[in-house]
């Protein structure tokens, strides 16, 4: 009961709780300009293609979520949910088989109450699935465990073999269905792989992420934050020592079709639309160039590359290495390179080290001093459906 490598998943999204622990509405505190919900949501949101998403909410709440949702998410879901989370399960089970998913479509269930969800312990899971017919992803129990009853401590428990459990869970469509056939009667799943286990069906554990953590109680908010405050800002500050500069530096270019896409020195040939320029329009090579220049105080890319002087389509890495070699002459040499780029699709997680890898030989540069991110802009603006646009931070020091 495998599914075929790179078969479209469809997902879940439960954001039905009544977060009776936390005392008030936890899904829409509001985290960095976004609900908690939408965190989990914009991640889900980037797998392609994804056979359905389902997002289910507290009966009666339908048409708040869905004025929440971002433009072109129309196709989603948003069903009500029941009394308990395997409830809105089954209640998102039923609508991924009315939208025409089979028994054997790798479903993951995401719990909306873990916005630290990133795309890199989502990918483990779904790359997993390919081959293993239920995945969970765990962390290792760090702390000693005891056993209390009536306020004393009974005994110590062995921490060998126990993990904590994280979502999003992923099963089968079939499979999820009869493990929470709400006719048996034994079964009061605290989740998914819990209901799996009973049915018979082996779960198989990938790496977990400390950082994807629940929110259940005021306590969790000032953790998550911190987590997802470097997330919110696309640059990290550089450190700069004795006799280094630092320069800034943002490209942007509107999606085409008929143009081939280019982004970080890497070619995405099956990709359906390119960046339209006057270049090959690699705005992450683009970006590094204009704050290697910046950094150096040689000026910036369009007045080193004007459109009448260079010609069109022009490779953008032969470009980046016209600069270095400035730089060189310049008495400059780069040394670290952080880059963000904000961009729907492709999704970054998967590529990183190789775009990291492409800069670094473009540059001159061990790919370990030149750090690759993205992000998306929740599908809103510009960099959410029209184009791509990337940010670069240069620190360059003497030759």
């Amino acid at each position: 009961m495998t599914a075929t490598p790179g078969e479209a998943p469809a997902a879940i999204l439960v954001a039905a709780g009544s977060s009776r622990r936390m005392g008030y509405d936890k899904v829409w505190i509001d985290l960095f300009g976004r609900p908690v919900w939408r965190w989990s949501f914009d991640v889900l949101a980037t797998v392609v293609p994804l056979t359905s998403l389902v997002l289910v909410v507290p009966a009666g709440t339908e048409d708040r979520f869905r004025s929440a949702l971002p433009p072109g998410a129309d196709a989603v879901r948003v069903i009500g949910g029941g009394a308990t989370r395997a409830d809105s399960v089954r209640a998102g089970l039923a609508a991924l088989t009315e939208a025409g998913c089979g028994p054997q479509t790798r479903t993951l269930v995401q719990d909306a109450a873990r916005p630290a969800l990133d795309r890199e312990l989502l990918d483990r899971v779904l790359t997993a699935a390919d081959t293993e017919r239920a995945v969970i992803p765990v962390i290792p129990v760090s702390d000693t465990v005891k056993e209390v009853a009536a306020g004393v401590v009974r005994g110590t428990v062995s921490r060998e073999g126990l993990v904590l459990a994280q979502t999003p869970q992923l099963g089968r469509l079939g499979d999820l269905r009869a493990a929470l056939d709400p006719g048996d009667e034994e079964m009061d799943p605290t989740d998914e792989a819990a209901a799996l286990e009973h049915l018979g069906v082996t779960v198989t554990a990938v790496a977990g992420d400390a950082a994807n953590r629940k929110l259940t109680d005021p306590a969790d908010l000032v953790f998550l934050r911190a987590t997802l405050a470097g997330r919110s800002s696309p640059l990290t500050p550089p450190e700069i020592g004795a006799g280094e500069r630092a320069g800034i530096g943002f490209d942007a270019h509107r999606l085409a079709g008929g143009v081939a896409l280019r982004l970080g020195g890497l070619a995405f040939p099956d990709a359906p639309r390119g960046l339209a320029g006057h270049s090959d329009g690699d705005v992450v090579l683009h970006a590094v160039i204009d704050a290697l220049l910046g950094a150096a105080g040689l000026g910036d890319v369009g007045s080193r590359f004007p459109e009448d002087a260079t010609p069109v389509g022009a490779d953008s890495g032969i470009l980046l290495a016209a600069v270095v070699a400035q730089l060189a002459a310049s008495g400059w040499t780069p040394e670290r390179l952080d880059v963000a780029i904000a961009a729907a699709s492709p999704a970054i997680a998967p590529i990183r080290d190789r775009m990291a890898a492409a800069v670094a030989t473009l540059v001159g540069l061990d790919p370990a001093a030149v750090s690759i991110r993205g992000t998306t802009s929740d599908g809103l603006g510009f960099a959410g459906s029209e184009g791509i646009a990337a940010w670069a931070l240069a620190v360059v020091g003497p030759a």
